[in-house]
């Protein structure tokens, strides 16, 4: 009896060892993106130093790897054809507004979590892409999630995809692509639980939250979601009360059961867009949302139990209600995640600020301090033995120690364009970059030869939009754009700005002469109804007029103000004249040069009325 006993006893630890080691999901098995302490995890690296092996990934992914066992499981996409590839940086500008162009294929790997052999691959799809994406963004954004039975990969716009784990396809369910916010498409990844797994699709025509059992793929429930800017994934939080899933949205935050039923909700006056995932700590549920262009970047930590509308009867009060615990206004994130390691909640801004507060009271222990030298983040901070590390876009991670003092212990450059959150398991620390899947560990060292014949790494550059382009005069920039598919018509937000009426602005000849031998349309006029032809003549630029009037642009065409071009260059020279451009100078960011304006306006008059 006493020796069965001390075999239960052992196979129980054994398990759960095996269960700590398994990094299920986004962020791992507790959505938090902490780890448990292990000595062989290190805090140094190179693409060398401290790597036990690395893998090439083909395509293009921001997908995380999953862990189980001794396999690591990811998606990507491979295209045929080039396209416009992610950048780095803030990204408010305008998206891509059309489908990535020829046939992409969607892949799943599975890789050996100890050698880095690919065990398996499977493509999943084949095809051309249906729905725009977000210019930082890929068609493999959703991490995959399993349950040690099945994988399950989801591709967001276009279906939920179950393997067995040695990669048989067992079912698939097709996911109807909508048109999302901003052209963004889909980001949020599945979670398993207890036999269902969870999709979240919120888009601009017909969003939804529903559950698809795990076994048969079948759907067990769909509930509408009045949702259209939120990309989080949901995270199901099993508290002293229950087990509930929760999921962020612009308009409410929502808690359902297993089952669909709303259990509670209440108006959090989120950002404009929800992208940060909530996680559970301390016993509490966080919730935050932090788009950079708004007032309010709010974070709540939510006590278990709640039921019905629990938003507070005092307009922006929030800690008026039972169930938040705390709340803080202007504390939250873009893009990556929060994190609570020990006492204290991270807070890492995609412009490389990180602010410290206490996770149980939300007070500020430190306020923001600036990770040198300056990065920008979309992955999200990951922790373990006593330190938190902060992941560039740049491939460069900031190892800082934890506690109330913000200190940069280490700076560890991979030199690569990266965006994925990283997967831990004992002694192993995966890193997704745009071409590689890393494995690090303490003490090992990638055989140099190895790393020669690996593909070249894909540096993080910064985005240039159509508009940027075509003010800089950047030909080549230009060329990349249009060959990757960026219509050369498009119109800028707002201003419905082409890129040729933007070359006219700022004399591009250059710029505009590509535009043009590209197919822009030179009586395309802005949203006030000018055209390039307006603008260039207003600003005197006189040998993009002539380049405009060589390709039919209309001497006659009015503005809304029912100017036509040599309405804006005919008026007498005068001080309200110079204060006029001026003016616009500030506003567009040039300082223009009067004299040589004065001087042409006349001469270029001249011209159009030739015509």
């Amino acid at each position: 009896m006493i020796r069965l006993l001390s075999v239960a006893l052992l196979l129980a630890a054994t398990c759960s060892a095996m269960a700590e080691d398994n990094w299920p999901r986004f962020r791992g098995p507790n959505a938090d993106g902490v780890a448990p302490n292990h000595p062989g995890l290190p805090t140094t690296w190179t693409n060398t130093d401290n790597v036990r092996w690395a893998a090439d990934v083909p395509g293009w992914g921001w997908s995380c790897p999953i862990i189980w066992g001794d396999r690591v499981y990811l998606s990507t996409v491979v295209s045929d054809q080039d396209n416009l590839t992610p950048s780095k940086g803030l990204y408010l500008g305008e998206g891509v507004r059309d489908p990535a162009k020829g046939v992409h294929h969607w892949m799943v790997y599975c890789f050996d979590v100890n050698t880095g052999k690919e065990l398996w691959k499977h493509e999943a799809h084949t095809g051309q892409p249906q729905v725009p994406r977000h210019p930082k963004s890929t068609y493999a954004a959703e991490t995959a999630a399993t349950d040690g039975e099945r994988v399950y990969v989801l591709f967001g716009d276009l279906g939920l995809y179950c393997y067995d784990m040695d990669g048989k396809p067992l079912w698939s369910q097709a996911i109807e692509p909508k048109k999302t916010a901003r052209d963004y498409g889909a980001a949020a990844s599945p979670v398993v639980h207890d036999g269902q797994v969870f999709v979240v699709y919120d888009n601009s025509e017909e969003s939804w939250i529903a559950s698809f059992d795990a076994k048969t793929g079948d759907e067990r429930w769909r509930i509408a979601r009045e949702e259209t800017h939120s990309w989080a994934t949901p995270l199901v939080w099993k508290n002293e009360v229950r087990t509930e899933i929760v999921v962020p949205g612009k308009k409410r935050n929502r808690s359902y059961s297993l089952d669909g039923a709303l259990l509670w909700e209440f108006n959090g006056k989120m950002s404009s867009l929800v992208i940060p995932s909530p996680f559970t700590a301390h016993g509490m549920c966080y919730i935050a949302s932090g788009y950079v262009g708004d007032d309010h970047r709010p974070t709540f930590a939510i006590k278990p139990g709640a039921t019905g509308d629990i938003t507070p009867d005092a307009e922006g009060d929030f800690t008026d209600s039972e169930y938040i615990e705390w709340y803080q206004g202007k504390s939250s994130p873009y893009n990556p995640s929060q994190i609570v390691y020990s006492d204290y909640l991270y807070t890492l801004y995609d412009r490389g600020f990180l602010t410290c507060h206490d996770a149980k009271t939300g007070e500020e222990v430190y306020s923001k301090r600036r990770l040198t030298p300056g990065g920008s983040f979309t992955s999200s901070p990951f922790a373990y033995n006593g330190h938190l590390f902060l992941l560039s876009e740049d491939g460069l991670t900031y190892v800082v120690k934890a506690g109330p003092e913000f200190e940069i212990v280490e700076r560890n450059s991979l030199d690569e364009l990266t965006m994925a959150c990283p997967a831990i398991s004992g002694d192993k620390l995966l890193i997704r970059t745009a071409s590689k899947l890393y494995c690090m560990t303490s003490g090992a060292k990638l055989d140099a030869a190895t790393a020669a014949r690996m593909q070249p790494n894909r540096p993080a550059t910064s985005p240039t939009d159509l508009w940027t382009a075509a003010r800089e005069g950047k030909t080549k920039e230009l060329q990349r754009l249009l060959k990757a598919g960026t219509k050369v018509n498009a119109r800028q937000g707002g201003s419905g700005m082409t890129a040729l009426n933007t070359a006219a602005i700022y004399g591009q000849t250059q710029a505009a002469e590509l535009l043009i031998s590209n197919g822009a349309d030179v009586a395309l006029a802005n949203n006030d109804g000018n055209t390039a032809l307006h603008i260039a003549s207003f600003f005197a630029h006189t040998e993009l007029v002539e380049l405009l009037l060589d390709n039919g642009a209309s001497v006659t065409a009015k503005s809304k103000r029912g100017e036509t071009p040599v309405d804006v260059v005919s008026a007498a020279w005068s001080p309200q004249t110079e204060e006029t451009y001026r003016t616009i100078g500030n506003a567009i960011g040039v300082k223009l040069n009067f004299d040589r304006i004065r001087e042409a306006r006349p001469k270029i008059a001249e011209r159009l009325r030739q015509e």
